[in-house]
């Protein structure tokens, strides 16, 4: 029997070698531009969470595509702090320097500036500029920070101008270039009607948070999980539980317009795209979108519950989110604006279509230019696109195959 059970591990093992994505050497590019990992809502960066990864949950995705020979990075941008902040410090994690949220954002709305001690002296790529471009890749909300970002970098419109630094702390002279494609995966592009349903936001940053195994009752080392918010001067006190932590920020920002959640309900949202759209985005760049769904229509596809499959912390968000109040649809896609993975609606994941004239087509295998590329709908919960259910080597190989394919798809555009 004991025999048995070791060819049986080994038979497993060999199957798992002979799946895995293409050596380096196998991989052919049309570009070498790095691919930078943005993470979304109450996300963490790869030294966080004690070897719980953000990107891959008990895998490192940036290894597994190293391996396959990509350039892959993880940045760590404010867990909770809002599109501009979060843009603004991936730009500087990036290029370098010292973060600066730029003087009339900071001083409308009332934080820091140049928050002391966030400096980036060993930046992900420092020779970036129009003629070194990235790939950025984000998820939920992550995929409206790096839209931000690009109409930060492209300066098409004032409120964008004047605002970045360059790596020896001088005006940024904005432009096109610096952005090869933008890839957004579940992303909130019209937000999602759980953030006009909650009292506190926040509480469903603690259901993020849960796929960490961190609850509410847990005491977090600031430097475990800090969430960023020096700008705001909000750090985790010593002794300080979860649930107090969020609750604090809740009642500092809670008013403030510059913060995430003002930004992920499908009104934010809306609001939020008629500033970042294509006509302030990097024109030059390509654009992609990933939709995922989990739950199954009833009473006529009126209402969509949550399949047996989803990862059972969702069950109550993806109730509210499949019986969602009309007003919260603000696409008027319908009753099928309720199908959702968990946290998103997935309607709102295929691109920015409310507040703007942005358009998306089906790809093809063709890449548009000047629109959305929506590259389907898969039946994953939120978190299952990033490794975080992994219970068979089927699982595992489908997260797997989904974001060497993203690579591969990303480094041949020409």
């Amino acid at each position: 029997m004991k025999t048995a059970c070791t060819l049986l591990t080994l038979a497993i093992f060999i199957t798992c070698i002979l799946l895995l994505p293409a050596s380096a050497e196998e991989t052919a590019y049309n570009n070498e531009c790095p691919i930078i990992l943005v993470h979304g809502f109450g996300g963490w960066g790869p030294d966080e969470m004690e070897g719980l990864y953000y990107w891959g949950g008990r895998y490192d995705l940036r290894d597994i595509l190293a391996e396959a020979g990509y350039r892959v990075h993880v940045a760590t941008v404010g867990a909770l702090s809002s599109n501009w902040d979060r843009a603004i410090e991936l730009y500087y994690q990036i290029k370098g320097g010292q973060v600066d949220y730029g003087e009339e954002h900071s001083a409308t709305y009332g934080h820091l500036q140049r928050p002391e001690g966030k400096t980036y002296d060993e930046p992900i790529y420092p020779e970036w500029d129009a003629d070194h471009p990235v790939h950025l890749v984000g998820h939920s909300m992550g995929g409206q920070t790096i839209r931000m970002l690009s109409s930060l970098l492209a300066g098409r419109e004032p409120q964008f101008q004047n605002v970045l630094r360059s790596d020896d702390d001088q005006t940024f002279i904005p432009g096109e270039g610096w952005i090869k494609s933008i890839s957004t995966i579940s992303s909130p592009h019209c937000g999602s009607s759980l953030f006009e349903q909650y009292d506190n936001p926040l509480g469903i940053a603690s259901t993020v948070l849960l796929l960490a195994g961190v609850t509410s009752s847990d005491i977090i080392p600031a430097e475990l999980y800090s969430f960023d918010l020096e700008q705001w001067d909000l750090v985790p006190e010593d002794n300080e539980t979860m649930f107090d932590y969020l609750h604090r920020v809740y009642r500092a920002v809670g008013d403030t317009m510059d913060i995430s959640f003002r930004e992920l309900s499908t009104h934010g949202a809306k609001r939020f795209n008629t500033m970042v759209n294509f006509d302030t985005m990097d024109t030059t760049a390509r654009y992609f979108s990933f939709a995922n769904e989990e739950t199954f229509p009833v009473a006529g596809g009126y209402a969509y519950l949550p399949e047996p499959t989803m990862n059972p912390i969702y069950i109550d968000t993806a109730l509210k989110l499949g019986l969602a109040p009309d007003f919260t649809d603000r696409m008027k896609v319908g009753p099928s604006w309720r199908e959702n993975d968990g946290v998103v609606n997935t309607a709102s994941m295929r691109a920015p279509l409310t507040g703007c004239g942005d358009s998306y087509v089906e790809y093809d295998g063709t890449v548009q230019t000047g629109t959305w590329n929506f590259m389907g709908t898969r039946h994953w919960d939120h978190f299952d696109i990033l490794g975080h259910t992994q219970g068979t080597y089927y699982q595992f190989h489908k997260f797997v195959t989904f974001h060497t394919e993203l690579a591969e798809l990303l480094t041949g555009i020409e």
